[in-house]
């Protein structure tokens, strides 16, 4: 699955993640930094210590647009 993140007009997408069931309340999802900062909006930050707001961040899930997960040839050396 892709994750999509929305926040003013803005999607950002974090590719290729595998979903797994959790006992969390219906609606949330949790996923690992750094892995998904990518959809973290700049645009939205803290009032005060204006930090990105990571902590409550609105998403979406899409099938992803690549066939299957990165393998080992994917990456640079």
């Amino acid at each position: 699955m892709d994750l999509i993140s929305h926040f003013a007009q803005e999607r950002r997408r974090a590719d290729r993640f595998s979903v797994v069931p959790y006992a969390i309340p219906r609606g949330c999802a949790a996923a690992y930094y750094p892995e998904t900062n990518v959809l973290v909006p700049v645009q939205s930050v803290a009032n005060g210590s204006n930090q990105p707001s990571s902590k409550s961040i609105v998403i979406t899930l899409e099938p992803s647009r690549h066939a299957s997960r990165p393998g080992p040839d994917d990456f640079d050396a």
